[in-house]
């Protein structure tokens, strides 16, 4: 049986100062891609000529697609995937470095397990100049043992309805759910969160316990997975609910739904539990994103999600009724 084809995908942005770095731990990989397709999001410094430089000599297919405006991450990252003609796809971001045995593992998880559409891994949060700084980016996702069990045994779902636990840069997964998981929505930041419930939704999502990635933490990052202090969460609370985060939830899930029963024509059968639990996270975001602004009357509401469980399967337990009863 011939080997799959592999694809990395992956986006830039004015990364000229760690993208070399990226690029020559894809050529370093035990398992080497079979393609690198790189969408750059009207990049103004020199990464595309690192690129092209890259390009010139690595041992394997490299395309470069440059955009003539500035799409942003999810739409940038939709292009990307919709370009690779590998039946399996690994995401790539432009700043982090993977180590040598990511997609030899990654490639080997799913190849073992025909029945699995994605699998992530752990990684090393590291600075800079890639030195650890001594946790990882499960601790940062607040990635639980509890959680981390009910993914090998077949309810990931139950998770990522939750949070995001799949952080896309560890991500791989099966080509032959693009009709389930493309197009993306037109939503602000939501590639890694989308691929993971989506491809749970109509098939098996494993984990590798190894860290495979050296995921950079610098000042520009877009995303930071931090530590972040007791003052920082209450600081990130407060920007939720500035920023309509309840409403991006319930818009999130309900075009999953849309995306999972749209599978159903590709004869792809969506999980009924998860299409269950999609509906039941959308309420819930709903119920959040409209609570009234009198005390007295968020109680009653703060009251009901709580004896019902929605705060402790849907959103962080006191933590979000905390947000919910003392910020509004």
């Amino acid at each position: 049986m011939c080997p799959p084809r592999i694809s990395v995908a992956m986006t830039t942005y004015d990364g000229g100062a760690f993208v070399e770095e990226q690029l020559e731990s894809f050529a370093r990989q035990r398992r080497p891609p079979d393609e690198l397709v790189v969408c750059d999001d009207a990049s103004t410094d020199d990464t595309v000529a690192k690129l092209e430089r890259f390009a010139a000599r690595a041992p394997f297919e490299v395309r470069i697609e440059r955009n003539p405006e500035n799409l942003g991450t999810t739409p940038n990252f939709e292009k990307a995937v919709s370009l690779c003609t590998g039946e399996l796809v690994f995401l790539a971001d432009q700043d982090d470095v993977w180590l040598p045995g990511k997609i030899e593992a990654l490639a080997g998880e799913l190849l073992a397990h025909p029945e699995t559409g994605a699998v992530f891994s752990n990684g090393r949060v590291v600075d800079e100049k890639l030195e650890p700084l001594g946790y990882t980016l499960w601790d940062s996702l607040w990635f639980t043992e509890r959680e981390r069990e009910r993914v090998r045994g077949g309810r990931g779902s139950e998770v990522f309805v939750k949070h995001v636990v799949a952080a896309g840069t560890t991500l791989a997964f099966r080509a032959r759910y693009r009709d389930v998981y493309l197009p993306f929505p037109a939503l602000r930041d939501c590639h890694d969160a989308w691929l993971a419930f989506t491809i749970t939704g109509v098939s098996g999502v494993r984990i590798v316990e190894e860290c495979l990635i050296d995921y950079r933490l610098h000042g520009a990052n877009q995303f930071g997975l931090q530590r972040f202090s007791l003052r920082e969460q209450l600081d990130k609370a407060r920007e939720q609910l500035e920023i309509g985060a309840f409403r991006h939830n319930a818009d999130f899930f309900a075009a999953a739904r849309e995306a999972l029963l749209r599978g159903r024509e590709c004869g792809f059968e969506p999980d009924a539990k998860t299409l269950a639990l999609a509906k039941r996270k959308i309420a819930h975001a709903e119920l959040r994103d409209t609570m009234p602004k009198g005390l007295l009357k968020r109680l009653p509401r703060v009251a009901r999600e709580t004896l019902n469980g929605g705060y402790w399967r849907f959103s962080y337990g006191a933590k979000s009724i905390a947000q919910d009863v003392f910020l509004r």
